[in-house]
């Protein structure tokens, strides 16, 4: 069976998902990560659908139809240096990972849980104080996150819809209405580690940020990211 060769490095057309038996007209594009939790949410909004259609809302088996499905279009698209195996390809039916040994909507709400973890801390941006870290101490952060490996994320838009992207459109002119800028914002996307659009969160104070992220967020976070050095500072 052909698999991707990388959840991480994003191919042509970034990756993407559509479920066309919800209505869903456009699919989800963003990092592996993002797409991922989008779809959950999906199934979990059209549950019995979810039960017709026999789709798995558990982590492992979202991220099975997630790649598969990038498989697929990968290959058609003739794009076979992304994928493993590409010419023994079959489009997989029964080919499921065992399934996880929680309820289904329970693993859903886990999934969703993962990005709302970077959402709580944009939705206070810069916390209770209201103000942003210094320059330097920003600029040193995207520093890291420009060669980071989780800095993969792509454009903020393709992670959060509705009321969540309007509060970050609103942050990004705030964030320009003060001149908070480093030297590094042309290369800084959506951390696929903590859900968060950097060049915002590079300005938050740490104290703000630990407040809102979790052990399984740390977990996930590149070992050398600065939200794990300064977080231990301020322990």
């Amino acid at each position: 069976m052909a698999r991707l060769k990388s959840l991480y490095q994003h191919p042509p057309g970034s990756f993407q998902f559509i479920q066309p038996e919800t209505g869903q007209e456009k699919p989800f594009v963003g990092s592996f990560n993002a797409v991922v939790a989008q779809v959950v949410q999906l199934r979990q909004a059209n549950r019995w659908l979810a039960d017709k259609h026999a789709w798995r809302t558990d982590m492992a088996g979202v991220e099975f139809d997630v790649e598969q499905q990038n498989v697929a279009r990968l290959i058609a698209g003739g794009f076979l240096t992304f994928v493993d195996d590409a010419t023994g390809y079959t489009a997989p039916i029964t080919d499921y990972p065992p399934a996880e040994k929680k309820t289904p909507w329970a693993n859903a709400a886990g999934a969703v849980k993962r990005v709302s973890a970077g959402v709580a801390i944009l939705m206070d941006w810069l916390g209770s104080g209201g103000k942003s870290v210094d320059y330097a101490v920003a600029d040193r952060r995207a520093a890291v996150c420009a060669t980071c490996p989780k800095n993969d994320g792509g454009d903020w838009k393709a992670y959060f819809t509705g009321p969540v992207a309007e509060k970050i459109r609103v942050q990004l002119e705030m964030k320009n209405d003060l001149k908070l800028r480093t030297l590094h914002d042309e290369k800084l996307t959506v951390c696929s580690g903590c859900d968060c659009p950097i060049q915002l969160k590079v300005h938050a104070p740490i104290e703000h940020i630990m407040a809102h992220t979790s052990e399984e967020v740390k977990a996930r976070l590149d070992p050398r990211c600065w939200v794990l050095q300064e977080g231990t500072k301020t322990a």
